[in-house]
């Protein structure tokens, strides 16, 4: 073919122009203000990290009543709780949209009639001998919900008195304190952007190699409040420390019942780097099967949430097939992380539709299964539809939108994807 001619001859130019894309990435670092706080320090540092109460009349007491704010403690996981998030957008497929096989009789390369491939999931076709892809993608999460409550109005009620500390107050002050509530509430906005840089390369007709690096940016903004709700039939009651930071100091008397706190800030950086290698080992009537391993290992700064703290292994199982247009799939797998970071099971099902030679319609569910059982993330469950297109040569455009089937951890209402890839 021709245009597969002027590929093979471009293919070092694109080589070199994707090393150059990711030495860039790579100096990308995480790029935050000097001495700024940490990502994930933001919303468990809230008034300081702890709320100090006491008495009207002991407001400046030196050992006031301390306590968490049990509505920040709902975050203290938040970098394991992103791990499903990421995992939501994530690497596209390297499978590549296209499949050459040397035709003796033609005496060069054919491009085989398959479809142009699923956008999020992996088929057991590797690209071939000596075929090559590179792609760009980027994904954009704006986060909405925490276990189907809506960050942007996220409330928690606590005792503004501690048991402990009430019991040690006379009986009097016990009654007319012990009863106050500490209302807490948090404003939260949060979004995630990856760019993913991709280069695929096919060993052999059944086993390929690939390399991908993340270029990620966080912004995290929110404005919190917290509020001592007190009897105003009964006298005196629970108050804000003086140097509680973040306290209203207005107001008559010296009992401060209000307090308030806000936060914006911003890491860009590298991610993670993805090395993963597949192996089309069988094919049949029904299925055919490939393995795949992907090895992450993290470059970013993770307390910024810009990716994982340790390395992360994920084996897959991958079984496609073909039947006239239409080519189903199943990805299953397990990603094993240590550390800080939460190991899960992960499966992607469904199809791809090759609805013209130049046009690929996809649609797949997506599952994320937390085996920490702790309550965060335990079910994720995603559907996804998208599209590739092939306007000319050996150039493809591909874009999805990923939407939640259920609440469970982290969320957000949409997922944008798009994808630019070239085969040589």
């Amino acid at each position: 073919m021709e245009n597969r001619g002027r590929a093979l001859t471009a293919a070092g130019r694109v080589r070199r122009a994707a090393a150059l894309g990711l030495v860039a990435g790579c100096v990308l670092a995480a790029v935050r203000s000097a001495g700024a706080e940490p990502l994930d320090r933001l919303i468990p540092n809230l008034f300081g990290g702890t709320l100090s109460t006491s008495l009207s009349s002991q407001v400046t007491d030196t050992s006031p009543d301390v306590q968490r704010l049990q509505l920040a403690e709902r975050f203290r996981g938040l970098s394991a709780a992103l791990a499903p998030a990421r995992s939501q957008a994530p690497v596209p497929s390297a499978s590549g949209a296209f499949r050459f096989s040397w035709d003796p009789e033609l005496d060069t390369f054919v491009r085989e009639r398959y479809s142009l491939g699923p956008l999020l999931a992996e088929r057991a076709q590797t690209l071939g001998r000596h075929t090559g892809i590179v792609s760009a993608a980027y994904s954009h999460v704006e986060f909405s919900t925490l276990d189907g409550d809506r960050l942007s109005g996220l409330q928690a009620s606590q005792n503004a008195l501690s048991p402990t500390f009430v019991a040690q107050l006379p009986p009097e002050d016990q009654i007319n304190a012990g009863s106050d509530v500490l209302r807490t509430s948090l404003n939260f906005a949060m979004t995630l952007d990856e760019v993913f840089l991709t280069a695929a390369y096919g060993l052999t007709d059944s086993i390929d190699v690939s390399l991908a690096l993340s270029l990620n940016q966080v912004h995290m903004q929110g404005a919190a409040a917290a509020d001592i709700l007190h009897n105003p039939n009964l006298p005196g009651g629970a108050c804000f420390a003086a140097n509680q930071p973040g306290v209203i100091l207005s107001g008559s008397g010296s009992c401060f019942r209000s307090a308030r706190d806000s936060f914006s800030a911003t890491a860009v950086g590298t991610g993670d780097l993805y090395l993963r290698g597949k192996w089309h080992l069988y094919d049949s009537s029904i299925a055919d099967l490939a393995v795949a391993g992907v090895l992450t290992l993290p470059t970013g700064n993770a307390d910024d949430l810009l990716g994982f703290h340790d390395p992360t292994f994920t084996p897959w199982l991958i079984a496609s097939k073909t039947f006239g247009r239409v080519s189903p799939h199943l990805n299953l797998g397990y990603a094993f992380r240590g550390g800080q970071d939460v190991s899960q099971a992960e499966w992607i099902a469904g199809a791809d539709v090759r609805t013209f030679d130049w046009l690929t319609l996809a649609a797949d569910f997506l599952g994320y299964h937390d085996d920490k059982r702790d309550g965060v993330n335990d079910d994720v469950l995603q559907s996804a539809v998208g599209f590739k297109f092939n306007p000319f040569g050996e150039v493809v455009i591909a874009g999805g939108f990923q939407f939640p089937l259920n609440r469970d951890g982290l969320r957000a209402d949409v997922i944008y994807t798009g994808q630019i890839e070239y085969t040589f």
